[in-house]
């Protein structure tokens, strides 16, 4: 008989979502807003990884900034879902402290589980498929490898980071040949063509102590201090509040840069065809449903978002507007990556209050 992995889902939603402006702001970011369904992208994020099927999920945690605690207890209120905790970093360091925190917190509270780290800002229209991805998984990973998940690409991606797939160590599961940074366009096109690369998800699954040995190994002063916060949390209820001085001494880097791309542990499920997006801008939101607050009339390729004010727009293509109750955005789909740009202009004239 085989033994049923058990999976402690981690939540990472420390993201800005600073692409997504006016809609995301810093009181709000992109994680909490109904941006594909009537559910947050938070909210999916946490009901995707629940139930059975090959694998058992553990209640989830959250890992996220002091400002956003009263929302995610809510949202997971909303949805039924209790946590097992809602751990606060007392200021951002980066997904590595992310990761090591979570190994710390697993190894001690759920003994013999799985961590499985994934963004809170994600969409997946198939959490069946992803669950399976996990199922895939989760056999190497109990034996030690580092598991990431590869996205089947659609299309030539400049935008993302890609994973190269090597020699087979199970069924739908690789070793990683390579990590390869954001592509020009011709290098994406041989890479897709190549059928050996995979988008990088940036969904983690492992178990806490090969985690922590990789960290010991190539970044072990965020593992020392990262342990220690956890170890000097203060707790109140679901509520565990890290360290504030060992976790602001805690280095701040990516999982990716400071494990991922050195250790000899790196393995990729893949294809993940599950539907995924990081919704990293306002052009992964084309074609959405209708919405009664729009009239595009004689318009082309629009993206039109609004969370309140009529927006009518006639004889337009290819344009980002969206519209909320105290800023409008406007411009070319080509340009939808350079939106937090206007983050730093209002940086720049004090407007606090529009971020």
């Amino acid at each position: 008989m085989t033994t049923r992995a058990i999976i402690q889902p981690v939540i990472m939603s420390g993201g800005a979502g600073t692409r997504l402006w006016p809609m995301s702001r810093a009181a709000r970011p992109k994680q909490f807003l109904p941006l594909v369904s009537r559910a947050s992208l938070f909210q999916e994020t946490a009901e995707r990884m629940t139930g059975g099927g090959a694998v058992d999920f553990a209640a989830p945690i959250v890992i996220a900034g002091a400002a956003h605690a009263d929302i995610i207890a809510a949202q997971l209120e909303d949805i039924g879902v209790r946590p097992a905790a809602i751990i606060i970093e007392p200021c951002p360091r980066n997904t590595a402290a992310v990761a090591a925190v979570a190994a710390a917190w697993t190894a001690q509270m759920r003994p013999g589980a799985l961590c499985l780290l994934a963004p809170a800002d994600h969409h997946i229209a198939d959490p069946d498929a992803f669950r399976a991805a996990v199922a895939q998984g989760a056999g190497p990973a109990a034996k030690g490898a580092i598991v990431t998940f590869g996205v089947r690409p659609s299309e030539p991606h400049t935008g993302y980071g890609y994973i190269e797939a090597g020699a087979p160590i199970s069924d739908g599961v690789a070793e990683v040949a390579a990590f390869r940074e954001k592509p020009d366009r011709q290098t994406a096109e041989q890479y897709l063509k190549s059928g050996r690369y995979f988008w990088n998800a940036g969904i983690f699954l492992y178990a806490p102590d090969a985690m922590t040995g990789e960290i010991a190994a190539f970044a072990p002063a965020i593992g020392l201090e990262a342990a220690a916060a956890l170890s000097k949390a203060a707790h109140d209820g679901v509520i565990c509040r890290l360290d504030a001085a060992r976790f602001a001494a805690c280095p701040a880097d990516s999982i990716d840069y400071a494990v991922m791309e050195r250790t000899a542990r790196a393995a990729v499920v893949g294809p993940l065809d599950a539907g995924w997006s990081d919704i990293g801008a306002w052009t992964a939101l084309e074609g959405g449903a209708e919405d009664a607050r729009v009239a595009a009339l004689d318009c082309d390729g629009v993206v039109i978002r609004t969370d309140g004010p009529f927006i009518g727009a006639i004889g337009v293509s290819d344009l980002i507007i969206v519209a909320t109750g105290d800023a409008v955005l406007v411009a070319p789909k080509s340009r939808a990556q350079d939106v937090k740009k206007i983050i730093d202009e209002l940086k720049a004239r004090g407007r606090e209050d529009l971020l």
